[in-house]
């Protein structure tokens, strides 16, 4: 328990300066940090922070290319099941408890560009878990009881998650509809996935072009690098290749006004989520990073929870994030009104959202963020990001951004023709609220089963 501790202190907090180097070019511990100016991060790059806090080193390695993105829409939930089956597989085969002896732990996780296989070790242990890896990511078996023990599994979560995440779903399923992007949760595709499918999958993510590191110890460089060795030494490429080539689609609004009402008959509160797409990935996130820390800040002392709460007393929580979703860059606001004051609400959100370029509040929110900001200390997750994408970096950085372009963002953004809507609640009761405050908004009622189905 208490390595566990340790172990999520130093991942949590994490600070210094991040290093980065090729495995066969070491950087020296208090070197400048070299810039990474391509898009493509070179095969078995390191990414490295060094911290002497804990006798503790944390490895993540990364199958650039291996995530959702690379599935075809009929084995969307592929890559999930493959780290499941992985996870599965380590603990039959005996591999768990090797790690269990030296005080290892395991991780497997996926987003849409890669699969990571992590581990949290000490470091004098460090060599034998990496080996005990090696040995892992070769020696896998895969059953189809174990295939449909994993299926279940993986249905039961997406079940699961719909009842705690349910925005998130929503959010997929709405930019499906509007933006043509994959959804990932599908029931249908994921009971047809076959065994075949797995191995054929596992056996692209052994071969992946660009596998790379993100790795924090208290070891320095080239003893992380050394340790590294068995991971990469005589590594076969050919499978998994990561791009960055997007559609075409100019991603300012293309389909008008759209409000996605799911039908949730005895809801007492109205789950709300407004989606403003902003452009795409690899754009300067500068004016849309400003506008979303200016209106949540540290979410109780942000425009939107002192207008919408305190003052108007409309709702008990109420954020905004900036993310994005395949490429494209999305601002988002959710709120969750009890029903007796969802209408007022949806109106006064509505026209908060519209008339944001000229609400004095707004600015004179944004003028104290500038004063109070401070640019944070590079950390490995922001690192790897540029490295991936390589989005422009200006001098100055959001010193250098005037209120004339985040008045032109907004302007741009910021208009009815753009904005997609959610909604869960009663469909009735929403419904005749668009209908008498947004006439001119497309309107689609779905079930909620269809977010997974």
């Amino acid at each position: 328990m208490l390595q566990r501790v340790i172990f999520r202190f130093v991942l949590y907090y994490m600070i210094g300066v991040v290093f980065t180097f090729p495995i066969c070019l070491f950087a020296a511990e208090n070197a400048p940090q070299a810039a990474i100016k391509s898009t493509d991060i070179p095969n078995h790059h390191i990414f490295y922070r060094k911290d002497k806090r804990a006798p503790l080193t944390k490895i993540e390695i990364v199958f650039l290319g291996a995530g959702r993105n690379q599935e075809p829409p009929s084995q969307n939930g592929l890559a999930e099941i493959a780290s499941r089956l992985i996870l599965k597989s380590a603990k039959k085969q005996g591999y768990r408890d090797q790690w269990a002896a030296l005080g290892t732990e395991l991780g497997i996780s996926i987003d849409t560009i890669s699969l990571a296989i992590s581990i949290s070790a000490l470091s004098e242990k460090c060599a034998e878990s990496v080996e005990i890896v090696h040995d892992l990511i070769h020696n896998l078996e895969f059953s189809e009881s174990d295939l449909q023990e994993a299926k279940k599994q993986q249905a039961d979560y997406y079940q699961s998650s719909l009842r705690r995440n349910t925005y998130l779903f929503m959010k997929s399923f709405a930019l499906t509809k509007t933006k043509g992007i994959k959804q990932y949760k599908s029931l249908k595709t994921l009971n047809n996935l076959s065994l075949e499918d797995i191995k054929q999958y596992y056996a692209r993510l052994l071969k992946t072009e660009v596998v790379f590191f993100k790795v924090i110890s208290d070891l320095d460089s080239t003893e992380v690098a050394k340790l590294l060795h068995p991971i990469t030494e005589k590594r076969e490429t050919g499978g998994f290749v990561h791009s960055l080539a997007y559609s075409a689609i100019d991603h300012h609004y293309d389909y008008g006004p759209s409000a996605f009402v799911f039908n949730r008959t005895h809801s007492k509160n109205i789950l709300c989520y407004w989606l403003i797409p902003c452009g795409r990935k690899g754009e300067e996130d500068y004016v849309p990073a400003m506008i979303s820390t200016t209106l949540k800040q540290d979410t109780a002392s942000g425009l939107l929870y002192t207008y919408f709460r305190e003052e108007l007393g409309l709702v008990y929580n109420i954020h905004c994030n900036y993310s994005s979703a395949d490429d494209v860059r999305l601002l988002g606001i959710i709120a969750e009104p009890p029903q007796h004051n969802s209408e007022e609400l949806i109106q006064k959100m509505s026209e908060f959202i519209l008339q944001l370029p000229d609400n004095s509040r707004f600015w004179a929110g944004l003028r104290e963020w500038r004063k109070s900001n401070l640019i944070p200390q590079r950390r490995l997750d922001s690192e790897v990001y540029r490295a991936i994408y390589n989005p422009p970096i200006r001098k100055g950085g959001y010193d250098s951004v005037t209120d004339d372009e985040v008045r032109a963002f907004l302007e741009k953004f910021f208009v009815l023709e753009n904005m997609i809507m959610l909604f869960l609640g009663p469909k009735d009761h929403i419904i005749d609220i668009l209908n008498k405050h947004l006439p001119e908004v497309d309107i689609r009622v779905h079930d909620v089963k269809e977010l997974i189905e």
